[in-house]
């Protein structure tokens, strides 16, 4: 039974959810046709009629109750009846949580206008220096139950996968857990459903689902760059750089490795939600071809053109809004970030062609 336009469901309890979806449905029709046909017939039947007087007729309380409690026990029997699949619907989602680890983990945070999702390195343990993360991108194994950890970094948003029939806000200084299990390989969408801003309705990923053995390999090669700090050193992980060769000196390695290091934090803080690699234009100018660009930009209302370099990059970055590329809305956040990290992000936006 399938009459309503639902999107293609994937998830193990999405038919049950959809199930409920049409009996309720089904039910509220039924009510609405009976009542709007017992009024069409009284309309027709009882309307005014040339030369004929209307009759007097007397109230008769018992069967006017009769009207008012025999529908009042139908409808709270219906809706009683609805309650109980409503309920083993919820428990089942929301309460019957399973526990996992490693490749069926991950955090999910919700930040203006990008999704962010962290997986544990080969630990298996979130929060841990071996952690990794991609921006609007969240790849799960087919067949396998994915529990996740879903915050907000800035505003409420809402986590909504409509292929996993999945809904659930984020809320900042919550973690809320969640799970569900993916039947089909695929790409899906995901959305945030909580208006959060101006660039609410750019605020999308997308959800892979690969086979078992293609997501443990994308798993591997992802955990494998990360580079973990040296016993003492409480630095957050960095990316390893990717040499095409092995010969390298020191000076050309520290570079690939800032380099390798700012693009980690491009997603980590979210910039790629906002900001596009290959030139599409989003909720803010594309990083592509930055370096050297001449763009017009408005300062305290004023009309100016600038050079995009490296002091230009710097103050975009800790002062967002003093500088606003035109075309663009000033609405960009103000994100904390140590010098080291401002310069890695630096550096890696001069290296982007």
């Amino acid at each position: 039974m399938n009459f309503l336009p639902f999107p293609e469901n994937i998830s193990t309890f999405g038919v049950e959810l959809d199930e409920l979806a049409h009996l309720i449905t089904i039910i509220t029709m039924t009510a609405f046709v009976i009542a709007e046909g017992i009024l069409l017939y009284f309309i027709l039947k009882f309307r005014k009629k040339p030369g004929v007087k209307a009759d007097y007729i007397p109230g008769n309380s018992w069967k006017q109750l009769k009207w008012i409690f025999i529908p009042l026990v139908v409808i709270v029997g219906l809706d009683l009846f609805i309650d109980e699949k409503n309920t083993h619907a919820w428990t089942l989602i929301k309460q019957n949580i399973p526990e996992k680890t490693h490749y069926e983990l991950v955090e999910i945070t919700g930040q203006q206008f990008s999704w962010l999702f962290r997986y544990p390195g080969r630990d298996g343990l979130l929060g841990t220096s071996d952690d990794f993360t991609s921006t609007n991108e969240l790849r799960i194994p087919v067949n396998e139950t994915v529990v996740f950890y879903l915050k907000a970094k800035d505003v409420l948003h809402s986590f909504f996968v409509p292929a996993m029939r999945f809904k659930q806000d984020a809320v900042p200084g919550r973690t809320i857990k969640g799970w569900f299990d993916a039947t089909k390989t695929g790409t899906y969408e995901i959305a945030c459903t909580e208006i959060c801003g101006a660039g609410h309705s750019l605020m999308k990923a997308n959800l892979i689902v690969q086979s078992k053995e293609e997501f443990k390999q994308w798993f591997e090669s992802e955990a494998g760059k990360v580079t973990l700090p040296a016993p003492g050193d409480k630095k957050a992980p960095e990316i390893a750089p990717s040499a095409a060769s092995g010969e390298h000196n020191t000076a050309a390695a520290k570079t690939e490795h800032q380099v390798a290091s700012g693009k980690d934090l491009l997603q980590a803080k979210g910039c790629l939600g906002c900001h596009s690699l290959d030139g599409s234009k989003l909720v803010g100018p594309s990083y592509k071809g930055l370096m050297g660009r001449k763009e017009m930009v408005l300062t305290q209302d004023k009309e100016h053109e600038v050079t995009v370099d490296e002091d230009y990059l710097r103050r975009s970055i800790t002062e967002p809004n003093a500088d606003v590329v035109k075309g663009f809305s000033g609405i960009m956040p103000k994100t904390p970030l140590s010098e080291e990290e401002l310069t890695a992000i630096v550096n890696h936006l001069k290296d982007l062609k």
